[in-house]
């Protein structure tokens, strides 16, 4: 008996959900002339910085659109914006449940995540279910490689950076070998693979790997020590701030001077408070960004309003952006979830802060970006820290 209304309850919750999602909204209120927008990310735990200002960027963005009369051409000329922020932790398994939330929700697209593990735990469902993702900062290959036809990255892909990052060694720095140090996390092996797929291109070699556990290793000294011992010409990085600030101090405490090679992951100040000494950090970033824009001092105005810093930090430009692009695909038409969807393919979206043009490939991928090599201590002075 137990064992059949187990069964039961199985059942209905799966029909309740079923039922959820069957009768999901669109996200428009025509009364209210209101758009609902979803976006989520890691606002709580190990990463709650990425999330919490891919956040601000989206509410600094809708407020701004809002206040100049909202939607500004197509069938919803004239309508407001409205979000709703949903926390997954930097988790994989809540970052699906989110998806869920969001997918049985009354919602015309989403925006979001940084974390690559919690965008490849969501995106099948919101494909399942149809509704458009606008993934603000998550970088591993494999998210668009699944051929979804609602996504659309704004980031880079791991593959290009891990490009980008074999041509800083071997062509701009004219070094031949490097240790790597990458998470255990999407991010940092897709990351880890594609620079053994190119290195050889720019006359690198990687001389010894070593594989850390994101949000639990915190003492580096035994790694460090395994790849100093490797004799590597650069040290490169492929985590994010937290791992990385913390293994740049034990890199300088243990007396290494090596050349430090890593990624925008580590231009959040979170970073550079864990780090301490930022000499010979080179950073790979983006070489797009245009802080003398209008958009751009507009946000930076904004986000200090908002949290007393004075510089918005990529994930806010992120999610200040992906905002630009729900707009633009509701102003060209959408009206509806697959309107939304198919309104991916085409849309110019113009007057970006991390791309001033951002159009998408057939695969959803922003296809127009740039990288410039830059020294951690020049970046923190645009950061304004001491």
């Amino acid at each position: 008996m137990r064992k059949f209304m187990g069964m039961c309850a199985t059942v209905a919750c799966c029909l309740f959900l079923f039922t959820s999602i069957s009768f999901a909204g669109d996200g428009v209120d025509h009364k209210a002339k209101v758009i609902k927008l979803a976006g989520f990310d890691a606002v709580t735990g190990k990463y709650g910085n990425y999330g919490a200002g891919d956040k601000v960027g989206q509410e600094i963005a809708i407020a701004q659109i809002n206040a100049m009369g909202g939607i500004q051409a197509g069938p919803l000329k004239g309508y407001k914006l409205k979000l709703t922020f949903f926390d997954d932790r930097g988790d994989a398994r809540e970052a699906a449940n989110v998806g869920k939330k969001i997918s049985a929700g009354d919602f015309l697209a989403v925006m979001g995540p940084t974390m690559s593990s919690s965008a490849l735990a969501a995106t099948p469902v919101f494909h399942r279910y149809r509704i458009a993702d606008i993934i603000t900062y998550a970088n591993a290959s494999s998210i668009t490689a699944q051929g979804f036809d609602n996504i659309a990255r704004l980031p880079f892909t791991t593959k290009t950076i891990a490009d980008a990052i074999a041509k800083c060694i071997g062509n701009e720095m004219g070094k031949k070998t490097a240790a790597v140090i990458s998470e255990n996390q999407d991010y940092g092996q897709q990351l880890y693979e594609g620079l053994l797929e190119v290195e050889s291109k720019y006359g690198v070699k990687t001389v010894s790997q070593d594989v850390i556990t994101a949000g639990q290793d915190v003492d580096f000294k035994s790694v460090l020590t395994r790849a100093k011992s490797s004799n590597p010409d650069v040290l490169v990085l492929f985590v994010t701030y937290n791992e990385g600030g913390l293994i740049v101090r034990q890199t300088r405490e243990m007396g290494w001077e090596v050349p430090i090679v890593t990624v925008d992951a580590m231009t959040d100040p979170k970073f550079f408070e864990l780090a301490g000494d930022v000499r010979n950090v080179n950073l790979v970033i983006s070489g797009d960004i245009d802080q003398s824009t209008a958009q751009a001092q507009y946000l930076n105005t904004e986000y200090e309003k908002h949290t007393g810093e004075k510089i918005a930090p990529t994930a806010a430009v992120f999610g200040y952006d992906a905002v630009q692009v729900a707009r633009k695909i509701i102003e060209n038409g959408a009206t509806t979830r697959e309107e939304f969807i198919k309104g991916i393919q085409g849309v110019e979206v113009k007057g970006g802060i991390f791309s001033s043009l951002y159009t998408f490939d057939k695969y959803g991928d922003a296809e127009i970006f740039s990288f410039v090599t830059i020294s951690a201590e020049d970046y923190k002075k645009t950061l304004n820290m001491k």
